[in-house]
């Protein structure tokens, strides 16, 4: 669902130098002269560059650099999001979006941020979410049992992938829910949610992309920049779009009808690894087979391969 502000936004973007005049918009838009003028403002605070002329209209100079919730709103095509929400900086995306989920909110709703003070990723670990990456949580309400989520975290990384190769980057998949690309992480999926006994409730999906370098990125980390040149606010919408189609995919067949897909991306197949639980006991070592129709991990063992719900995966050397 387009808000208005952000339909001045693609009005402007789309006129280009020519500009149009605020009685055009006004017109277009079904709203007044002042109430074009009280959004254009708002997009000039939130960092888009444009210039207004008395008597000619206003010119859009230059998008914002930055993560903005308005820009992500106006990139953003599938239908499946109904309302962009954020700021420049927040705690922890994940958390807005599940005090939303809470209070009833619709689901499509999305939290945006273009840095977090109190990120964080699986296992409880810590999440640092400097300036430069793109960070957002999605809500969603699939009718599904609670045992049916353990596949959603990895249909939700390829999800990621659908949405960076639709920039033009190609990523790998480390299961369960890392995405990487030369190796290297670019992008992880903290998913959580609250259930009943046979039913979910709500499920948040949080997502962190690396997107450019900045003075508190990692140096040696790997950027939707090293390849393509994108802002935050376009991977983050390219991101969206593409968990919305992997959601699709899994409510119309589960995470089996997406197995195929998920497999041709997947970097561990023939990998020698260990895999520890949250207490760092091993359950399961040997080598990688792929993953079933559960979406667990078949790791062939000396006794063949023992399928793996969870767990922290890491090669032996």
């Amino acid at each position: 669902m387009k808000t208005r502000r952000s339909e001045i936004a693609s009005a402007l973007a789309t006129a280009g130098e020519s500009g149009l005049s605020g009685q055009r918009l006004a017109e277009a838009l079904g709203v007044s002269r002042v109430a074009v003028a009280k959004h254009v403002t708002a997009l000039v605070a939130a960092g888009y560059q444009i210039d207004a002329v008395r008597g000619e209209g206003y010119r859009l100079i230059s998008l914002p650099a930055g993560l903005v919730p308005v820009e992500v709103e106006r990139l953003v095509t599938d239908s499946l999001w109904v309302c962009i929400e954020g700021a420049a900086e927040t705690g922890s995306t994940n958390e807005d979006c599940k005090v939303l989920a809470r209070a009833g909110a619709e689901e499509g709703t999305v939290v945006v941020a273009a840095r977090q003070r109190a990120g964080k990723g699986r296992l409880g670990r810590e999440w640092t979410s400097p300036e430069g990456g793109a960070y957002l949580s999605a809500l969603l309400r699939p009718p599904c049992a609670p045992s049916e989520i353990a596949a959603f975290a990895p249909a939700c990384a390829l999800g990621v992938a659908y949405g960076l190769e639709a920039l033009g980057v190609h990523p790998q998949l480390k299961w369960p829910n890392d995405v990487q690309l030369a190796g290297k992480k670019i992008a992880g999926i903290l998913v959580e949610m609250s259930a009943e006994t046979d039913r979910v409730e709500w499920v948040v999906a949080g997502c962190g992309v690396n997107v450019r370098r900045s003075e508190r990125c990692f140096q040696d980390g790997v950027f939707v920049n090293d390849v393509v040149d994108a802002t935050p606010s376009k991977v983050a919408a390219a991101v969206l779009d593409g968990l919305a189609r992997a959601y699709r995919e899994y409510l119309a067949g589960g995470f089996s009808a997406m197995r195929g897909a998920y497999e041709t991306r997947h970097t561990l197949v023939g990998a020698d690894v260990v895999i520890r639980d949250m207490t760092g006991v091993i359950v399961a070592s040997g080598v990688v087979e792929g993953v079933d129709a559960s979406a667990r991990l078949l790791v062939r063992g000396p006794d063949g391969p023992v399928p793996v719900v969870a767990g922290e995966v890491t090669l032996r050397s």
